[in-house]
């Protein structure tokens, strides 16, 4: 798939950041298809696997009409990037009332067994497998095949209970299970997004009054530096329905919506490309994070992680404490025209900031004495740090996706599990209570692992909806400190010299010929010279001030790493309490399975 048309920049022509973000990616995306690549080979074919090179199950029913309960039990199921998990997937099969060994089948055939993720084409053929199962008809790949056109409706009771905001499902809707063990509500919870949007999970509290003067706005208060804690207001991007374009071009939409301006506009990713290139024209020396790359031919993966750096850009901008008031930014989460007719119909201000901003003549007595000494120190350690970040990111993003495989698993051995059940309820002898009291126990067994799996699908989510959308945060903010040597130009030097030697001609000028207009155009020169060098004084000034407000808020920014693994550690010790009770609450249940069959024979 095609996406949108090329897009050139003027400021990331070295393509530094784009590359590195690719890297990473690549990085990431090899350690974690390493995790779970390779199937469990006993010599033991399963007769339900989907045939090898066989037909991609995602796309049968691609172009197919489909009725409503297909996007509403999608829907509920509460999609993450156009996927949702195995477990949950098994919830839905579960509403169906089918056997448990028809629900084995049908997951087997419509997932491949290494998958921890569901897709919407996948999703769709599994439901499609079990109205075929319901209307007693042969569940298999060929007959889906062959029925597409006339498939029967799939019925989910009660499939509105799936809908979950902060991934905790309700097993409620398993009457084959005994309701799982209470746990006690969590101390440490964190505000839930409601929209699977990465977002600061470290509360919220009231913004300061936007500042108005000059001196306000650049002499950013103290308190302004904690705005990573102090600003109400969440931007969530998500996806628009339906993407837009020819046949082979199509592009993406993005939802952007601010909850305090009760704002919702749609957007493309070169309008946020547009607006950064505007920031970058009109704050060169202000911290603007990166934007996540454009890339040719993207999957679903790709795009969920562009979409949670579109998010991280935007939230950035409107806690900065100068960015925030900008008019472009104000415009683009709020203007309901499209970007490219607004663009058209209007011509925005890319004026720099210090043209516009009067300095005061205290503004260069707040400047250290040691800034450049500091910045010297940031420079040695940046490129070491932002590679160390990097790598963080790409472990701990490991890390949650081994968590989501184990949760996958953990899931399917309980499918499977509840399938033997049904096959061994009855005993070749005569009410036979051990036998009995074996399969309840395997019913418990069961239930508790596919709570084990639940808690472990939402310790994974908070792994990369909360630690790793951190890291990656303040990763952002070393990378953009790299930019403050490719933008401070001065040439002041250089009209120095100027000035210099055209006052050296003044003084040889006055016995020659045409004296007076040479000198007048000398003189004008000069004067425009000082003029300049006068202007780029108060520049760099200006300059020197904002990189050092600049990196005081980076220094400040500190505390959120300090926050970000206090969360850390308390979600941790939450899960594996969490675990612990579950594992604990089953303990006594597989001991009352009997040990000694001998009984059944007396």
């Amino acid at each position: 798939m095609l996406e949108e048309e090329y897009l050139s920049s003027s400021f990331f022509d070295g393509s530094e950041n784009p590359l590195a973000l690719k890297l990473n990616d690549d990085v990431s995306q090899t350690l974690s298809n390493s995790l779970f690549s390779e199937p469990l080979d006993m010599g033991i074919g399963n007769p339900w696997d989907r045939p090898a090179g066989g037909v991609d199950v995602g796309s049968i029913l691609s172009d197919v009409s489909l009725p409503e309960i297909y996007a509403q039990a999608f829907a509920y199921g509460g999609p993450v990037g156009g996927t949702v998990t195995i477990s949950t997937l098994n919830r839905v099969l579960s509403l169906s009332g089918l056997p448990h060994a028809t629900v084995e089948k049908i997951l087997n055939l419509a997932v491949p067994a290494t998958s921890t993720h569901v897709n919407r084409g996948e999703f769709n053929a599994a439901l499609a497998l079990v109205g075929l199962a319901q209307k007693n008809m042969d569940v298999s790949i060929d007959n889906l095949i062959a029925r597409r056109e006339d498939l029967p409706e799939p019925s989910l009771p009660n499939v509105e209970s799936l809908s979950y905001n902060s991934r905790t499902l309700s097993l409620s809707s398993r009457p084959q299970q005994p309701p799982a063990p209470a746990i006690e509500a969590d101390p440490w919870a964190a505000p839930a997004p409601t929209n699977g949007l990465s977002d600061s999970p470290y509360g919220t509290v009231t913004e300061a009054a936007a500042p108005n003067s000059y001196a306000n706005d650049t002499f950013v208060r103290r308190e302004e530096f904690r705005w990573y804690l102090n600003h109400r207001e969440q931007i969530t991007v998500n996806f628009a329905s339906e993407r837009e374009g020819f046949l082979f071009m199509k592009h993406v939409n993005y939802i952007v919506e601010c909850s305090l301006r009760s704002t919702r506009v749609i957007r493309r990713y070169s309008d946020f490309w547009w607006l950064m290139e505007c920031l970058v024209k009109k704050y060169p020396f202000r911290i603007l994070p990166a934007l996540p790359p454009k890339k040719i031919g993207v999957d679903e993966a790709f795009l969920e992680k562009r979409r949670k750096g579109l998010a991280r850009f935007l939230n950035y901008i409107a806690r900065h404490p100068v960015l925030r008031h900008d008019v472009l930014f104000e415009m683009f989460i709020s203007e309901q025209t499209e970007i490219a007719v607004w663009r058209k119909n209007n011509t925005p201000d890319l004026t720099e900031e210090f043209i516009k901003k009067r300095v005061p003549p205290e503004l260069e007595r707040r400047i250290p004495d040691d800034l450049d000494s500091k910045l010297e120190k940031v420079s040695k350690r940046i490129d070491a740090s932002i590679g160390h970040y990097r790598h963080l990111c790409s472990l701990l993003e490991r890390m949650a996706r081994r968590r989501e495989g184990l949760a996958s698993d953990l899931s399917r051995y309980s499918m499977t599990l509840n399938a033997l059940v049904e096959n061994e309820r009855t005993c070749y002898i005569d009410d036979c209570y051990p036998c009995t009291q074996v399969t309840y126990g395997m019913e418990q067994v069961s239930s508790h692992l596919q709570r084990a799996s639940i808690l472990l699908e939402e310790e994974a989510s908070m792994l990369l909806e909360n630690v790793l959308e951190g890291l990656k945060r303040h990763r952002d903010l070393l990378e953009v400190l790299e930019r403050k040597d490719r933008l401070s130009v001065d040439n002041t030097e250089t009209l120095n010299d100027r000035i210099a030697a055209n006052q050296a001609k003044l003084s040889t000028e006055p016995g020659k010929e045409n004296a007076n207009v040479d000198t007048e155009q000398i003189s004008a020169s000069i004067q425009k010279d000082q003029e300049d060098v006068e202007v780029l004084r108060q520049r760099s000034v200006f300059v020197r001030h904002c990189l050092n407000t600049e990196l005081t808020l980076f220094h400040k920014s500190a505390a959120f790493v300090s926050l970000l693994y206090q969360n850390f550690a308390n979600h941790q010790i939450k899960y594996a309490q969490q675990l612990h009770e579950n594992w604990k609450a089953l303990s006594p249940k597989v001991y009352e399975m009997p040990i000694d069959m001998d009984l059944a024979e007396a």
